[in-house]
């Protein structure tokens, strides 16, 4: 302790803890041979002025403090004796008395797990009062437990008391608390007793008060910013905490804290806490899948962990993960005697409906389809409404915390959040109507595929039917290649997961036959493998489903690339033979071509150069008597990578320079880049640094330009590898070193199927 207020908030702290009335203390010391009258230890802890020692010691000892603790109470009080003018004086010494003194926080929390930086942030926020903090946060983070106990940790600093109340902004349970009946309950426990009249009047009052007093006041479960400005105190040494689940833009604070889910490695210690270290650790992929499904939403981690902790069985948090794993069962296994996630989300559901009907109708519709990230474009057009409008009510959605932020104009939902919004909209939105929301929406996304693809490949001839029918605003009619590619990136995943969603409908089987296509060569140049993996197999089904041969060589030659780049040779080999096969019993030629191409890549890096050469020189004819300029130049490229590994240099060159030549010719840019660094590993080979140098730096300028990754990439590849020649190996490592967390992509995982 520094100060005299902060002892006599303890030892007042002491009292109250204890549960003992004034009268019961004093018949204690009285036993105890101590003359402590209760009315002289109601006055003594409602003073500023630092009690007599024997009063000290007597009222700790009537409040059963261990004798140790009592000496060191004691050793303290004689440090600020030492500086107090009137350290000797009683309790009619002088000091006026400041009324009542309230404590009314809540018990804190037994455990905090994961809020250490939380907690230090607030503890120097309320260490330089006045202000007020906000603490904003989705129903369930924690925002309560993380006010509460640092509301205890300060309280020392606040000598004229703690106030505390649930304003039940976002209650389950009873309407909002009024500011008027709030205020009331403040003024009883400051010691007033009379009633003004209005709000405003109550408002004043508790100001003036308060204006003296070192005050903590804790406003918890906040509804709205004119619930809270009247019940803020506004004197100089006096500060306000503030949790709301929604962001109250319009409330002027001195901090906000936004207090999000908790991380990993907080969710898992919180669930050891909660179930014990050893469960967590035995189970430690169970454990894991529960703080993945969990959100780190602490209210649901501590329902699973209560429920584990009631059932001691080996396996338990196995079977937990796989009931939040299905979809149909993951709300009510967050669930437990009171606690309740899908309770809690359906107070900020409510709330939203009574603010803007466009909103809730959002968030129960764009729950329906299968997508990982929301744009405001896409929703307005399965909405059929204006983006204003759509972007109005995703703020909103942002504010009441039910759906989270991703970048402008883009948001996504927790997965339980997810699941509770469809439960909404199967029991208030006819079937028809989730129906034709979700059927715009994928019409109008694949068709802006279709699109950016014909930007990012305007050479290829590709497939695209009615894929691109469809009218849309999502991407320019005159985007750029960066634009476009861009435009991909963000929506990639979206993509496969609308795919597999209408493919499992039995819906728009040509369309996404045809997107698989599309999108084929974007996601190979981009190093997506797993998604390249995944759409190739949902392009096949469908093609298959429709009885389309032809579609289904196409789309058995995209899965095949995906296994080559993964290195999976077998798998990719076997599918473009079936490819193969099907392109000659069709009479393809263009399609035979395409396939001998990539089985002679896919020779090349299984090892057998002369099966390679001979596929690729066998596609080159074929593209040289269709006129294919475009594909021409890119057989010639890949011959002169399959001659440069039999160390054929100087033909390896030509090829390149020649397939270069076609490709500026046509001013592809992407596929410049790639035949530039192409050009740059062979001159690097045969003996030509300089020469590689500046091709790969070229290749590294045009993929920079188009936001192209995988090719910035492998450019930087070569040029780690030249640089590595030229004597500079600290700047070969640091191409080397960039150019790994660019091509980093996981693998694909299990087993493809490969189709018949």
């Amino acid at each position: 302790m520094t100060t005299v207020e902060e002892f006599v908030v303890l030892l007042r702290r002491v009292r109250d803890r204890s549960g003992l009335s004034y009268r019961t203390i004093a018949k204690r010391a009285e036993l105890a041979g101590a003359v402590l009258p209760a009315s002289t230890l109601a006055t003594m802890l409602t003073r500023r002025t630092l009690p007599r020692r024997e009063l000290v010691s007597a009222v700790l000892a009537a409040c059963e403090v261990p004798p140790g603790a009592i000496r060191h109470w004691l050793d303290v009080w004689g440090r600020l004796a030492e500086r107090a003018d009137d350290a000797s004086a009683d309790e009619e010494d002088g000091g006026a008395a400041i009324g009542p003194v309230p404590f009314q926080l809540p018990p804190p929390p037994p455990a905090l797990v994961g809020r250490g930086a939380e907690l230090d942030l607030l503890a120097a926020g309320l260490a330089e009062p006045p202000g007020a903090w906000l603490l904003t946060g989705a129903g369930g983070v924690g925002k309560s437990a993380l006010a509460v106990l640092s509301a205890h940790r300060a309280g020392g600093r606040y000598p004229g008391g703690c106030l505390y109340v649930d304003l039940r902004g976002a209650s389950a349970e009873g309407a909002p608390s009024e500011p008027y009946d709030v205020l009331l309950g403040f003024l009883r426990a400051l010691g007033v007793r009379m009633a003004p009249g209005t709000v405003d009047e109550a408002s004043a009052l508790f100001r003036s008060i308060t204006a003296d007093r070192a005050m903590l006041v804790v406003l918890d479960n906040a509804g709205s910013a004119a619930q809270v400005r009247p019940l803020l105190p506004s004197g100089p040494r006096s500060t306000t905490l503030v949790t709301s689940r929604w962001r109250l833009p319009d409330l002027d604070v001195t901090g906000r804290l936004a207090v999000e889910p908790l991380p990993a490695a907080g969710g898992r210690a919180l669930l050891a806490h909660l179930c014990g270290a050893g469960r967590v650790t035995a189970e430690a992929a169970a454990a894991a899948d529960i703080v993945r499904l969990c959100g780190g939403s602490p209210l649901a981690l501590r329902i699973v962990g209560a429920r584990a902790a009631s059932r001691q069985v080996p396996g338990t948090l196995g079977v937990l993960a796989q009931h939040l794993g299905d979809d149909a069962r993951h709300l009510d296994a967050l669930e437990v005697g009171d606690l309740s996630v899908r309770a809690g989300l359906r107070v900020g559901y409510r709330s939203l409906v009574d603010v803007d009907a466009t909103a809730a109708t959002l968030f129960r519709l764009a729950a329906v389809p299968d997508w990982i990230e929301l744009s405001v474009d896409a929703c307005a057009v399965m909405l059929d409404a204006p983006a204003v409008t759509v972007d109005r009510a995703l703020d909103l959605l942002i504010d009441a915390h039910l759906v989270e932020g991703t970048a402008p104009g883009r948001f996504r939902y927790h997965d339980s959040v997810r699941i509770f919004a469809r439960e909404l909209a199967a029991a208030s939105d006819p079937a028809d109507a989730q129906l034709a929301a979700r059927s715009r929406l994928v019409s109008v996304m694949f068709s802006a595929a279709a699109g950016a693809a014909r930007t990012l490949f305007p050479h290829d001839t590709l497939p695209y039917g009615e894929l691109g029918a469809t009218p849309q605003r999502l991407i320019r009619a005159d985007a750029t290649t960066a634009e476009a590619w861009q435009w991909l990136e963000l929506e990639r995943v979206n993509l496969r997961m609308l795919a597999g969603q209408e493919l499992a409908a039995g819906n728009c089987l040509p369309a996404i036959r045809d997107l698989g296509v599309a999108v084929a060569k974007y996601l190979d140049y981009a190093g997506h493998f797993v998604d390249q993996a995944r759409l190739g197999q949902i392009a096949i089904d469908a093609a298959r489903r429709l009885g389309d041969r032809s579609g289904t060589a196409q789309a058995l030659n995209m899965l095949a690339i995906a296994m080559l780049r993964h290195e999976r040779r077998g798998e990719g080999i076997a599918l473009l033979d079936q490819a193969l096969v099907i392109r000659r019993e069709l009479g393809d030629r263009a399609g035979e071509a395409a396939c001998l191409n990539n089985l002679g890549n896919a020779h090349r890096d299984d090892g057998d150069l002369d099966a390679a050469l001979g596929c690729l020189q066998q596609s080159l004819a074929l593209r040289k008597e269709l006129s294919d300029r475009y594909k021409t130049g890119s057989a010639l490229d890949n011959i002169g990578i399959v001659l440069r590994r039999m160390g054929r240099y100087q033909e390896a060159l030509d090829h390149h320079r020649a397939g270069l030549a076609i490709t500026r010719e046509l001013d592809d840019r992407l596929r410049e880049a790639l035949v530039l660094t192409n050009l740059a590993e062979t001159e690097h080979l045969a003996g030509q640094p300089r020469q590689a140098l500046g091709h790969a730096e070229q290749a590294l300028s045009i993929s920079r330009e188009l936001h192209h990754d995988r090719g910035r990439g492998l450019a930087l590849q070569v040029m780690g590898d030249v640089w590595t020649t030229l004597g500079q190996p600290a700047r070969g490592r640091a191409c080397h070193d960039e150019a790994a967390e660019l091509l980093h992509e996981p693998a694909i995982g299990a087993p493809t199927p490969i189709a018949g």
